[in-house]
């Protein structure tokens, strides 16, 4: 079992002592399950450990998620073509791209 030395601020150390107490163990098991559980999911893919760099930075755009769009049966879709059809190239390039 390797040691680990570790500077942490005065405030990050009452919390894990309180968790400790709350949980009846010592500060070290305690310490070490928080660390354990950081580490745990290493394999992030690399886009999600990106943005979670950028969001630490303070630069990633959040942006709210927006609700799925609704599904189009296909009936629909050949009605819609039909009726924009002629409409323009705009309107074109977004049917092309299934919006």
């Amino acid at each position: 079992m390797k040691q680990l030395l570790l500077r942490i601020d005065d405030d990050l150390h009452q919390r894990i002592t309180r968790r400790a107490r709350r949980t009846g163990r010592s500060i070290n098991a305690t310490a070490g399950e928080i660390l354990a559980h950081g580490v745990s999911d290493e394999a992030l893919d690399a886009r999600a450990e990106l943005r979670a760099r950028a969001r630490r930075l303070g630069v990633l755009a959040e942006r709210p998620l927006s609700p799925p769009a609704p599904l189009m049966t296909e009936a629909d879709r050949e009605r819609a073509l039909a009726a924009t059809e002629g409409a323009g190239p705009v309107l074109d390039d977004l049917w092309a791209e299934g919006r």
